[in-house]
């Protein structure tokens, strides 16, 4: 089975539609939320339509860019946090290219942090640019708090810091780009501290296609001279390593 360890599936209009398709195409999708709200509609959405516990593993958090918009309502996270459906933390983060100060963000992520610790749950962590204030913060939870770095693309060096904290390493579309320095950033990372996703949300990608992560998988498989069969395993292997701590 291909894993899709990162889509904004509360995004999508027919969210239904969206995990039939992608069952039919043998991916497993992975939901991370953006606020509060958004995954409280999701999860209740699952309960109505009897969806199966483990279909769809669910992040529940708020995203950097709609942390002024979205109070950090512990009340309601701890009751999302009570659903069968629910395997870690996120999508939160740092972003340095957004008006959001960037002492706020820091503060909004250690609250994610404070409660996957709390918990033993994993997060789904945002980055653009900040990594050293990233990695700063997340030493402060070494030992107690690990999870995925989503959308990488930054030098080893950096996915170094990330893979000694205990992260693996999620690898979106810019993959197919073909870049020689990414290309060879993921060699050397190692097969085993990566997963693949597509971070599809309808609003900035349109309706859901499957092809995307199956060109990913494609790419991954010829880039390592590898048997597909070989990244599916390893990829779900250490994805339920990631859910299940």
């Amino acid at each position: 089975m291909l894993v899709d360890a990162h889509i904004h599936l509360g995004m999508f209009d027919d969210i239904p539609n969206v995990i039939k398709k992608s069952s039919q195409s043998n991916i497993q999708l992975c939901q991370v939320g953006i606020n509060l709200e958004e995954s409280s509609s999701l999860l209740k959405l699952f309960e109505n339509n009897h969806l199966k516990v483990g279909t769809v593993p669910v992040f529940v958090g708020i995203h950097p860019w709609y942390g002024q918009n979205h109070n950090f309502d512990e009340t309601l996270f701890l009751e999302l946090l009570k659903s069968p459906y629910v395997v870690g933390i996120g999508e939160c983060g740092l972003d340095s290219k957004i008006e959001y100060p960037l002492n706020q963000q820091i503060k909004l992520l250690e609250k994610h942090l404070d409660l996957a610790s709390k918990f033993k749950l994993p997060v789904n962590l945002h980055i653009r640019g900040c990594h050293g204030d990233l990695i700063r913060t997340l030493k402060k939870y070494q030992g107690k708090v690990t999870g995925i770095i989503h959308n990488f693309t930054f030098s080893y060096e950096i996915a170094k810091s990330y893979l000694d904290l205990g992260y693996v390493l999620s690898i979106g579309h810019h993959i197919l780009m073909g870049q020689d320095k990414h290309n060879e950033v993921i060699k050397k990372v190692g097969l085993d501290k990566i997963l693949l996703e597509t971070d599809l949300d309808y609003e900035h990608t349109g309706p859901y296609d499957p092809s995307l992560l199956k060109n990913e998988y494609d790419y991954l498989s010829r880039l390592l001279n590898l048997k597909i069969e070989d990244i599916e395993n390893t990829l779900q292997t250490t994805f339920e390593k990631v859910i299940r701590k």
